[in-house]
């Protein structure tokens, strides 16, 4: 609105300006006529008056001429002040060809480019191309890049903190360390681009698009990346302490030794995604899906893996101590080496091809098979959760409950139990009911 005002006001001056220029040109003609019929009496010969016309069109000519060239340098004017867009982006998009056709980089100055785009791009809600721009080191805190096109950009080492890139292209650009704390890149297109070591500390990228993203070494600590597409990223050593992944698509995603603290990835898929030595200490995977997912080595204590799917998983040393696996599927599972101390298996998934070391195996039979053993004898139960588990009638003789379970399971006419260990376990919530 305030352009079109302005181009009104600039065509009403303009035909002000042409109409008093009309006026004092009749005005200096007639003046002109006037002179020449006093000098002959009002009786001017031919040539006279043929000679007066040429003068006075040679006049209207020369003042035309003055007028033209006056709004010539105002529009000058005009364009250098109001208008950086033609030299601004030159600049910025200059490509010089080598002769070997590569591109070289690109020149741009930074403080224009802010100005520019802070006061006069986003003023008139246009969109504007920095395809391959070079803006590495750049200090942009805040700066408005929404819709903007930075294909293949070099932002490395920049500074968008605050920035907003919603919606904008970023394909294959480079940001390495870049920072990008509380910055807003919702459903911005960054497949391909390089983040290594970038920070996006509390940025909101949510419903993005970062398919084969490197962002290796990035800090992301509180980034929510919800419904955002990660398929084949890599997140190596990256820090997404407290981030909100839930329902995102991580298929083959890499997350090897990546921090994922108290991490949201609840209903995300992850298929085949990489997770050895990754720290997911308090995580959430409610209803996430793993199958086939490399978790060796994984830290999953205290996680949340309530009817998660991991069939197909590696999870051979990992630790899963206290996690919870309520309604979760390892069939065909490795688990062998696996810290299940403290964890409720029953209703836990498995199957025969599932590896599960023998003493978890025999834990997992007890809370969910209907035909139990009865000889139990030197059974290693330390650590295990044998909540509400059936007990009875079995030969429990030198079996260790070192820091095991037992609230509301069930005891009684057992073989093998001492007067000591029989008031420990009922101290400790089981139930006898020979007694």
């Amino acid at each position: 609105m305030t352009i079109v005002n302005r181009k009104k006001n600039n065509h009403n001056d303009e035909a002000t300006v042409r109409l008093i220029s009309l006026v004092k040109q009749m005005a200096l003609v007639g003046l002109g006529f006037m002179v020449m019929l006093l000098l002959t009496n009002s009786q001017p010969s031919f040539f006279i008056i043929v000679l007066s016309f040429l003068v006075a069109i040679l006049f209207i000519i020369w003042n035309q001429q003055n007028l033209l060239n006056k709004s010539s340098k105002k529009l000058s004017r005009s364009s250098s002040a109001d208008n950086l867009s033609f030299d601004s982006l030159l600049k910025i998009t200059r490509v010089n060809y080598a002769n070997n056709n590569q591109v070289q980089e690109l020149d741009v100055n930074k403080n224009i480019l802010k100005n520019f785009l802070n006061k006069k791009m986003i003023d008139q809600d246009l969109n504007i191309s920095l395809i391959l721009a070079n803006l590495t080191n750049a200090e942009l805190v805040g700066v408005n890049f929404s819709n903007v096109y930075l294909n293949g950009a070099n932002l490395s080492d920049a500074n968008l903190s605050g920035a907003n890139l919603s919606h904008a292209n970023l394909s294959d650009a480079n940001l390495c360390g870049t920072k990008l704390a509380i910055a807003q890149l919702v459903s911005a297109n960054l497949s391909s681009v390089k983040l290594i070591g970038a920070d996006l500390s509390n940025a909101n990228l949510q419903y993005a698009n970062l398919s084969a993203a490197n962002l290796s070494n990035a800090q992301l600590v509180g980034v929510n990346f919800s419904s955002a597409n990660l398929s084949d990223a890599r997140f190596i050593n990256a820090n997404l302490t407290n981030a909100n992944l839930s329902g995102v698509y991580l298929w083959n995603g890499n997350l090897n030794h990546a921090q994922l603290v108290d991490t949201d990835l609840s209903n995300a898929y992850m298929s085949s995604a990489k997770l050895n030595h990754a720290n997911l200490n308090c995580a959430v995977l409610k209803n996430a899906q793993l199958s086939s997912a490399k978790m060796r080595n994984a830290n999953l204590k205290n996680a949340n893996l309530h009817d998660t799917q991991l069939i197909g998983a590696r999870l051979d040393h990992a630790n899963l101590e206290g996690a919870n696996l309520e309604g979760a599927n390892l069939e065909g599972a490795n688990l062998n080496g696996a810290n299940l101390s403290g964890v409720n298996l029953k209703s836990v998934k498995i199957n025969q091809a599932t590896k599960l070391d023998y003493k978890w195996r025999l834990i997992w039979e007890i809370l969910n098979l209907k035909n139990k053993r009865t000889d139990l004898r030197n059974a290693n139960f330390e650590d295990a959760n044998l909540q509400d588990a059936d007990l009875r009638n079995t030969d429990l003789s030198d079996v260790k409950f070192t820091r095991a379970k037992v609230d509301h399971a069930l005891f009684g006419y057992n073989q093998g139990l001492s007067v000591e260990m029989r008031l420990e376990l009922k101290v400790r919530g089981a139930v006898f009911e020979d007694e």
